[in-house]
Formats: C-alpha cells, sequence, structure tokens
C-alpha cells in the first residue's frame, strides 16, 4: 500500500461572485521512503495541493470539494480536528517557502522548537528538550546550536532560518515531509547546501519526501518521480529519467526545452512558452494548455483530456498523445 494516496482531488475557493475550482481531479501516490517531485508554473495548484494534504486550506473560503487524501488508508478530509492535529506536523510535516514568515518573530528559536516538542510529546522534561532541540540543530548542520537556540528569526540568515524550519519539521520524526519551495529565496550556494541536507536526512530517517518547486533542475537533482501540473490539473507524471528522456506532454517539452544548457551557443534567446496561464476566474473547459499549444486542434478546446497510460509508470493527459503510436515517441513533436 502507499503511504499515501491523492485520488482525484479537486479544491474550491469561494469568492466574491463564484466558487472557483483551482485544483482539478488531481491524483498521485507516494511509497515509503521515495522523493516525489511536483513542478509547474506559479498558480498550478502546487502549494494548494500540499495545504489540502495538511489540511491548512484557509477558512471558510477554502476547502475539499471532491476525491480523496488517503495517508496509510485513513482519509484525511473525513478526519474530526483532533485526530488531524494528531497526524499533522508529527506524521506529515511541511517546510514552508519562506522561513521568516513562518517563524515567529518575537519568540526565540530554541522557545519555538520547544513547542513542537510540547504539542506532540508533551510529556518530556525541560532537560530532554532542550537536548533533543540541540540534537536537532546540529543535526541539520547549524554551527553553534547553544548560541542559536537563544537567537531571534532576524538574527540569522536565510539558509540558518531554513534550517531551523527544516529541524523542526524533524522533531517528531514525520513519515512524509513536504518541502513547499524551500530553496526559492536562497543564493545557488545554500541551495546545494539545503538539497544535499534533505537527502542526508532522507537517508538517516527514511522518510518520504514531496518536493514542490517551478525548478526542473532541482527536481533532476533530487527526485525519483515527477508530477507535472498545468492550471490546476496534473500535466504528465512519470520516472525522472523517463520524464527528461522522453517528456510527452507540449508543456513538460516546454519546460524542458527552456531550460539553459552548457552546448547552446552563448548569447542566443533562451527558449520560451509563448502565451500565458489561464486566470482561474477564466479556465477554459478543454485542455487547459491549448492556448498555448503548438499542436492545438478542435478537440482540444472541447473536452479536457484524461490522464492515459503512455508507458509502464508513466501517465500524460493529452488528447495528441492517443494519436501517436508510443514507438515513435522520441520522433513526436519535432
Amino acid at each position: 500500500m502507499a503511504l499515501l494516496e491523492i485520488d482525484e482531488l479537486s479544491v474550491a475557493f469561494d469568492t466574491e461572485g463564484e466558487t472557483v475550482t483551482v485544483v482539478d481531479k488531481v491524483g498521485f501516490e507516494v511509497e515509503p521512503g521515495e522523493t516525489l517531485g511536483i513542478v509547474g508554473e506559479s498558480g498550478c495548484g502546487k502549494s494548494v495541493t500540499a495545504l489540502s494534504i495538511m489540511g491548512l486550506l484557509p477558512k471558510p473560503s477554502g476547502r475539499v470539494q471532491g476525491g480523496d487524501i488517503r495517508f496509510r488508508g485513513e482519509s484525511l478530509p473525513s478526519l474530526p480536528p483532533e485526530r488531524m492535529r494528531e497526524i499533522r506536523g508529527n506524521r506529515i510535516a511541511m517546510i514552508f517557502q519562506e522561513p521568516m514568515t513562518a517563524l515567529n518573530p518575537v519568540h526565540r528559536v530554541g522557545r519555538q522548537l520547544a513547542e513542537t516538542y510540547a504539542l506532540h510529546q508533551g510529556d518530556l522534561p525541560d532537560e530532554a528538550v532542550y537536548r533533543r532541540t540541540l540534537g536537532l540543530l546540529e543535526q541539520v548542520g547549524i554551527p553553534a546550536p547553544e548560541q542559536r537556540l537563544r537567537e531571534y528569526p532576524h538574527q540569522l540568515s536565510g539558509g540558518m532560518r531554513q534550517r531551523v524550519m527544516i529541524a523542526m519539521a524533524l522533531a517528531s520524526k514525520p513519515d512524509i515531509l513536504i518541502a513547499d519551495e524551500p530553496t526559492t529565496a536562497l543564493d545557488v550556494t545554500i541551495q546545494a547546501q539545503i538539497l544535499e541536507l534533505l537527502r542526508d536526512l532522507q537517508r538517516e530517517t527514511g522518510m518520504a519526501i514531496i518536493f514542490i518547486t517551478h525548478d526542473l533542475g532541482v527536481i533532476a537533482e533530487l527526485c525519483s518521480r515527477v508530477v507535472v501540473m498545468y492550471a490546476g490539473r496534473v500535466a504528465e507524471q512519470a520516472p525522472i529519467e523517463r520524464l527528461f528522456a522522453h517528456p510527452v506532454h507540449p508543456y513538460t517539452r516546454g519546460l524542458l526545452a527552456s531550460i539553459p544548457r552548457l552546448e547552446d551557443e552563448p548569447k542566443t534567446m533562451l527558449t520560451t512558452i509563448p502565451g500565458v496561464v489561464p486566470s482561474i476566474e477564466e479556465l477554459p473547459s478543454g485542455c487547459r494548455f491549448a492556448n498555448r499549444c503548438p499542436y492545438v486542434k478542435d478537440l482540444c478546446n472541447r473536452d479536457a483530456p484524461e490522464l492515459v497510460s503512455a508507458a509502464r509508470g508513466h501517465q500524460v493527459a493529452c488528447h495528441r498523445w492517443r494519436e501517436v503510436d508510443a514507438g515513435a515517441l522520441e520522433q513526436w513533436g519535432t
């Protein structure tokens, strides 16, 4: 059995005039110990999917409209709040994109780490909590941990604040760690350190990781499988090696073509995907990539494509894929 199962998840938000579905029938699974990447442009539904898993959708405007989220076979949306609090932060933890807004600016780092133990292991004596918080900071590679416990978030660098967030997430030894673009605000050197830290921690603890990003380079570095999202739907999902070698969906191919390569001629224009993502108030009824797709047909504007199998472990939502022989995949669209 998969550790986490997302089954046709739909999430809606109530706006002033209407109800808007921002995540539409998204589905994927997370196996124990694996690293799953979720990639896509801003606004494609990555973070909303993560917040749905954590039960942290803004209330009362946001809600799970359909589908299910199952953790070890237990349906999370139907759980009472008390049971969900036992799972959130304990069995499923999350690192947020901007640590400066996630950490409380008026409390010292040590107190915020200690609160994690108070919530999930309230019977621990103070001395044990101190030793564990100190050990967590050492585990995530923060120098002079005794000093850092006494400091406030604004006294730490961006990389250190992100390491504190990782330490807080690891306090209860979760089964799943959701990392929502944890390296976006960091420079390249610190990004590499954080990615290496996550890899090391995963080897030590055996936890699964859901890594959310817009950077396919980071996905290639860290993940074993990837889900490509576009405008609230899954466009394609596959093992990482297959996705990079044989991308099927035009959006995936566009993302990969936009990555700069060493063999490219210097000072030439980067490849881009023309057009813009449709707004959530004006989502088309057919394929949501139709207005940017070079292969669009009338069928694409009428009917939304279903997620179908392109190969073992490889799924794609594209009408054109049905017209293409799997054996000619390398030549398709060139």
